[in-house]
């Protein structure tokens, strides 16, 4: 199986997402444009889900790159760290709704850990530069998971206990979940997508403020 032409594919469907948005990905659309046949397509994916989700992971890239360009900061603390990781998230999956809520909360998202693997196979120079840390994240599908390794550093730290450790990872990711899906299938202008992206960061930023233990320093000079 020709790992170049399966390389095609995605980039071509991802610009299809681009252009026509994630309702207009057709296997039928995604082969003519590669001039095959759908059958092709059929050998190199499951399904229109498979493709689609292999080609929406691309969005994720600006938040991994970041992630690693904040992992390496020695300016802030590990919480501040997690609040700017968090950040950069938000903003992000505002900015791209339709492919973070297939990736998050559509109902193939439980393959999403599975096809990121499949995806930085198929473009390795992006995962040559993970760390540890970046990996746990870019290769987990469960949020939560994901909110409670930004914070488990912390703990070992003395910055909050264990226990809020985990209630705010829960909450964090409810609040966020709440917050972005609220605007589900709604056209946003650029500045709506920044103040709802505000919002969101704020009510987390709340919630560490009230599980983080006392002088704990939150704010960010980014």
């Amino acid at each position: 199986m020709n790992s170049d032409r399966k390389i095609e594919y995605v980039r071509i469907t991802s610009k299809i997402l681009e252009e026509e948005g994630i309702e207009a990905v057709t296997i039928r659309k995604v082969a003519a444009r590669a001039g095959c046949t759908s059958a092709v397509l059929y050998r190199h994916f499951e399904n229109k889900g498979h493709l689609t989700m292999l080609a929406c992971i691309r969005f994720l890239e600006p938040y991994i790159y970041a992630l690693m360009k904040n992992s390496e900061r020695k300016d802030i603390s590990l919480i501040q760290r997690d609040l700017l990781n968090w950040k950069c998230f938000i903003g992000e999956a505002f900015r791209n709704r339709p492919y973070y809520e297939f990736m998050f909360f559509g109902n193939q998202r439980e393959e999403l850990e599975e096809c990121a693997y499949e995806y930085y196979q198929m473009f390795p120079d992006i995962q040559k530069s993970f760390d540890a840390f970046t990996a746990s994240i870019a290769f987990s599908s469960d949020l939560h998971e994901r909110a409670v390794f930004y914070l488990r550093s912390a703990v070992h730290t003395g910055m909050l206990t264990s226990e809020n450790a985990m209630l705010l990872g829960r909450l964090s990711v409810a609040v966020f979940k709440g917050s972005f899906m609220e605007y589900a299938g709604i056209a946003m202008t650029e500045t709506e997508i920044r103040m709802a992206s505000e919002e969101c960061y704020q009510l987390i930023y709340s919630l560490y403020k009230q599980y983080v233990e006392p002088g704990t320093k939150l704010e960010i000079d980014e």
